[in-house]
């Protein structure tokens, strides 16, 4: 499932391979990229930076 509340943040909820916890972030100059999975679902925030 995907939601788009914003033109800049996006978020993206689906089922994870394994149920290991784990917070990964990542980011560019346009675009930060952070996943967490836990309970056997993996929610990835897409926040892009628009200047």
């Amino acid at each position: 499932m995907t939601l788009n509340l914003t033109p800049s943040l996006t978020i993206r909820i689906r089922r994870a391979a394994d149920d290991a916890r784990q917070v990964i972030r990542t980011h560019t100059r346009r675009l930060s990229i952070t996943s967490m999975t836990f309970l056997k679902l993996e929610v990835m925030v897409f926040r892009y930076h628009v200047k």
